[in-house]
């Protein structure tokens, strides 16, 4: 288990013992704990959804040198093949 998830895990235990203890009717504690289980939901979404693209821009990224490198090579192969034949 990552350390992030470990601190998700702990600010969501620590938020519910908060609204647990709270001095508040059931409706109002259930109420506070929905929201909070929401909110952390929209959290870890949003999260993954940050992880998700910085992941997709590195995968681009890496077509990208890949490309870049593949085309380098062949350049270099063709140069020195031309030379051969001269």
């Amino acid at each position: 288990m990552t350390t992030v998830n470990k601190m998700l895990i702990g600010v969501a235990v620590g938020a519910i013992l908060g609204v647990l203890y709270a001095p508040n009717k059931g409706s109002i504690t259930r109420r506070k704990l929905s929201r909070t289980g929401n909110d952390l939901r929209d959290r870890l979404n949003n999260f993954r959804d940050a992880v998700n693209d910085k992941i997709d821009s590195l995968k681009d990224d890496m077509d990208d040198l890949a490309y870049e490198e593949l085309a380098v090579t062949e350049n270099e192969s063709s140069a020195k093949t031309d030379a051969w034949q001269s």
